[in-house]
């Protein structure tokens, strides 16, 4: 085992041909063995990343040189510089954990409070902080802290090779495509050739290939969750024994990386199966790469598979996959059966484009661009026949290739969900959270482009793809743009969605959105002529005229409701519960004997009434009736036929009501106790031959001391003049719901709710995945929250005496005593 730099093959080779860049080569190695030991401050519980580690990866990256040779010495060097450096913005003081800790220092875009917020333990904290960016710090390490002569071309006090290191350190904590986008693969420092993306790709493979019994890297970590990669709790399930793991095949001509250990945990081995997937990733990368440089001398004659010796213990893998079907998976999340309507696709993408408008809205309140100028953001559809093109576009944060790559391209896997966003901290809450909304776009189109610009770089990635394909064609351009996206779809599919009329487009997005401070524009072009479309996305306030508004009492929640609420019913007497004279049962005298000196508290049994309702049919109304009856055989039915008819209610001290319909047809039979349909007959005038048949009524209400009650019900809806007609409007982020009605669980008696407006800004709630409603759960806390408001509105708003309004406290506090997530 090499323990000094001094005995790899690289400086060796440095060595042997007495380069002139030895002196500084040494400097360096000094440098790093003061620096890297200063890793396991934070990472002490993480694998080896110190001198060990460096000189592991010179000899891996030796190991995949075809002849070193043919290397330039500047070449040799940075490999041995970027072996030593590429973890060394891993290296913390005080002074920076300080401000981390008091998020003074946000590094990258992640907040050290967020990140404490969800890991709950403060090394795994500011690991999760620096981890992700240690590339980008190692670079500014070299560039800020390093002394200047590390790095200048012997005999030269200009030329420098210190961005090239930085850049190149940087690209092993970043996507492959970066190392395209960022390094040359041809330039020179002085007389000496540097192919920085050839330096680039042996220093990935290298930090890939250094794990065994004394190391596990970063990239495995990836796959662990921070608590058992703390503990190394996986160390003792699975070794990779071998060091030399590249290995020439002498009949192939290719290179070969070979695993060899024994694993005896099932759920580890997975895990490692899955790193293998990366490196497997990774090779087939970097040998793509490698044979477009023009000079075969950087040609990495490299099988793209690993080669897994791995000896399983206990258990057994097969090669078998579960595997999922491109065109069903994709005809499944994006088809009319989640989303109801091929229209929702449009709304879909109008949601996307008021994430990004929201999340760059507050990103811009640190940007000095947007210091002087307000960001403006913009949502536009343009309908350009010309072009047979709809395209949709906004001004908000756009995509970078890692978003494009990790999450918009990646079916299921939200950004929004991810902790790339969550652990920013920002108070923005956005709607999409499942990522397959932009699968709905293919419900509008075949074909669709996406023309996309991250706010932070400016450049624009493109890219192309169809329904039908899982290929994808990616094209990158380098000059600055404004941030933002574009969705273009094909103009004819698009528009036969909406049956070809631009109006039922305009009504489908004013009906769908509530003005969210970001005006949505609608646009046609047609002969080369541009016309500007009306397109009224209204407030919430404005959607119903006449509303109380309930925002006071709601968190995170606005609603407006139109209700009567000024004939509440504070019932003194039986008749007050629905108008009909009333009548108590005397059990001694079997008789019907009227309301008068009963008071209605009396009546209350266990918080409700129950009272016989009794029709009165009248000897001018019996043919009527008989002969309606005969034909429909029901009772009721029959009733409505003959109009207009009289009722009474009759309440019994004793359980004498039976609790159900009854059917009374002879006259010496008993319609309540000993009160018969005989003497019914003749003390109400009701017709000689006609049955009777009771109606079991109980009313809850709400009882004190006082004289009077107040009677509530129960599930009750917002509906019009009919209750199957709902005209509550429900939306989240000021996106309709279709699908969310509100059921108000209590309501007092008197009020009724004739229309609703909700919108739902209580992050808490996140909707379906097809996005036309909430879960069961949370429509009941909703609805409960809504039925709660509006009766503490009432409270505070109506003019009560002082018994009323004893009762309507009484009532909330015994209806709606619970708090929740969407109550203040």
């Amino acid at each position: 085992m090499i323990d000094k730099v001094q005995e790899t093959h690289l400086y060796k080779w440095l060595c042997e041909k007495n380069s002139e860049f030895l002196g500084q080569v040494n400097e360096a190695i000094r440098y790093a063995e003061i620096m890297l030991p200063l890793v396991s401050k934070v990472f002490a519980d993480y694998t080896v990343h110190g001198i060990r580690h460096s000189i592991n990866v010179m000899e891996y990256m030796f190991s995949l040189i075809t002849d070193i040779d043919l290397l330039s010495d500047l070449e040799v060097v940075l490999l041995i510089y970027s072996a030593l450096f590429h973890d060394i913005g891993m290296v913390t003081n005080e002074n920076e954990i300080n401000d981390i800790k008091s998020d003074n220092s946000v590094l990258g875009e992640r907040k050290y409070s967020k990140v404490f917020e969800k890991y709950g333990e403060e090394n795994i904290s500011l690991q999760e902080c620096i981890r992700p960016v240690h590339g980008k710090r190692s670079r500014e390490h070299i560039e800020n802290q390093m002394d200047e002569k590390l790095f200048l071309i012997p005999d030269s006090s200009v030329v420098s090779f210190r961005d090239e290191l930085g850049l190149i350190c940087m690209s092993h904590n970043e996507d492959f495509e970066w190392i395209e986008k960022e390094l040359v693969n041809q330039s020179k420092k002085g007389h000496f050739e540097i192919n920085s993306q050839y330096i680039a790709v042996l220093l990935r493979i290298a930090d890939y290939l250094d794990i065994d019994e004394q190391r596990a890297p970063l990239y495995l970590y990836k796959y662990l969750q921070p608590k058992e990669f703390g503990d190394l709790e996986w160390k003792q399930h699975f070794v990779i024994e071998n060091f030399d793991k590249v290995v020439m095949n002498e009949k192939t001509g290719l290179k070969e990386i070979i695993f060899q250990g024994t694993s005896q945990e099932p759920s580890v081995h997975r895990k490692l199966l899955k790193y293998f997937d990366s490196i497997n990733g990774e090779l087939r990368n970097a040998v793509s790469l490698c044979e477009r440089f023009v000079d075969a001398k950087y040609l990495l004659p490299l099988k793209t598979s690993v080669i897994n010796k791995i000896q399983t213990k206990d258990f057994s893998f097969s090669d078998l996959r579960l595997s999922l079907d491109y065109n069903a998976v994709t005809n499944l999340l994006m088809g009319e059966h989640i989303y109801g309507d091929k229209k929702y696709g449009l709304r879909e993408l109008i949601q996307n484009s008021i994430d990004a408008c929201k999340t760059m809205e507050e990103s811009s309140l640190q940007m000095e661009e947007f210091r002087y100028q307000k960001y403006q953001p913009f949502i536009s559809i343009v309908l350009d026949k010309d072009r047979r093109q709809v395209v949709i576009m906004d001004n908000g944060s756009g995509m970078s290739i890692e978003i494009l790559k990790k999450y918009f391209l990646n079916v299921g896997v939200s950004y929004y969900a991810s902790d790339d966003y969550l652990l920013q901290g920002r108070n923005y809450s956005p709607i999409g959270h499942y990522g397959i909304g932009f699968l709905a776009c293919f419900m509008l189109s075949n074909r669709v482009e996406v023309k996309t610009v991250y706010y932070k770089d400016h450049k624009m990635n493109r890219i192309s793809f169809e329904k039908n394909s899982e290929y994808i064609c990616l094209t990158y351009e380098n000059d600055s743009r404004q941030q933002g996206t574009e969705i273009i779809l094909d103009y004819d599919q698009c528009m036969g969605v909406f049956e070809n009329k631009v109006e039922s487009l305009v009504s489908f997005v004013e009906r769908n959105f509530l003005d969210s401070g970001i005006p949505i524009k609608i646009s046609t072009m047609e002969n080369g002529k541009p016309n500007t479309i009306e397109c009224v996305v209204k407030e919430i306030e404005q959607i119903i005229p006449d509303n109380i508004c309930l925002n006071d009492y709601l968190d995170g929640v606005e609603a407006y409701i139109d209700c009567t609420y000024k004939q509440i019913n504070f019932a003194t007497h039986l008749r007050d519960l629905n108008g009909c004279d009333s009548y108590y049962y005397d059990d001694e005298n079997y008789s019907l004997d009227r309301e008068e000196g009963l008071l209605i508290r009396d009546c209350v049994n266990n918080g409700k009434i129950q009272l016989m309702n009794i029709p009165i049919i009248s000897e001018s109304d019996e043919n009527d009736f008989l002969k309606a009856y005969e034909v429909l055989e029901d009772y009721e039915e029959a009733l409505g036929k003959i109009g207009c008819f009289e009722s009474i209610n009759v309440w019994a001290r004793e359980e004498e009501i039976t609790g159900y319909a009854l059917y009374v047809e002879e006259s010496s039979a008993s319609i309540i106790g000993g009160y018969t349909l005989g003497a019914f007959r003749d003390q109400f005038s009701h017709a000689s031959y006609t049955p009777v048949q009771t109606t079991y009524v109980e009313k809850a209400v709400i009882a004190n001391e006082s004289n009077m009650v107040l009677p509530y019900n129960e599930s009750c809806v917002v509906s019009g003049n009919y209750r199957w007609e709902r005209t509550d409007l429900c939306y989240v982020k000021n996106v309709l719901l279709s699908g969310l009605k509100i059921s108000v669980p209590y309501l007092v008696d008197g009020v009724v709710l004739k229309g609703a407006v909700i919108n739902i800004k209580n992050p808490e709630f996140v909707p379906n995945v097809s996005r036309n409603n909430i879960s069961t759960l949370q429509q009941t806390k909703l609805s409960y929250a809504i039925g709660k408001a509006i009766h503490m509105w009432i409270r505070d708003n109506v003019s009560l005496t002082s018994e009323q309004k004893g009762l309507l406290d009484l009532f909330i506090e015994s209806k709606y005593s619970m708090a929740n997530y969407c109550l203040k």
